[in-house]
């Protein structure tokens, strides 16, 4: 009876543990763009307003929008295999969304220029990995 029991539950616990394993993260590259999309619409919105305008929410808003489009880039490295033009694209994007986080969390004085500065990078950086692998791979948004 124990015996039985025991294997019912170490059955129960292996399901429960490979279905978290399949639903941990992004399944594939388009859903990690997808979702810095969404992060960095969340900087394009406030990037027009001035800095008396902005209050403590927005700052911690782009801070974490450039947390989440820098982690989504670490996983895309290290779950995805990549190639070395798409590995050097990565860390410029991780650099530059790295800098908006560390920056939107410091002082108020000069912040909005230096985020502006990081976040012009930053779009230049996703966009050039969308033309190389929007049109040769299909594997961006």
């Amino acid at each position: 009876m124990l015996l039985k029991r025991l294997v019912i539950a170490s059955t129960a616990l292996l399901f429960v543990c490979a279905i978290s394993v399949n639903s941990y993260g992004a399944n594939s590259v388009r859903e990690l763009c997808a979702s810095s999309a969404k992060e960095f619409q969340k900087i394009n919105r406030l990037k027009g307003y001035f800095p008396e305008e902005l209050t403590d929410a927005d700052y911690e808003t782009i801070g974490k929008a450039g947390g989440t489009i820098k982690a989504n880039e670490i996983e895309r490295v290290q779950k995805f295999n990549v190639d070395a033009n798409t590995k050097v694209i990565s860390e410029l994007v991780q650099t530059h969304a790295g800098n908006i986080e560390v920056r939107a969390k410091g002082d108020k004085v000069g912040l909005i220029e230096e985020v502006g500065h990081s976040y012009r990078f930053l779009f230049l950086s996703c966009r050039s990995c969308h033309q190389v692998y929007m049109t040769e791979a299909g594997l961006a948004p």
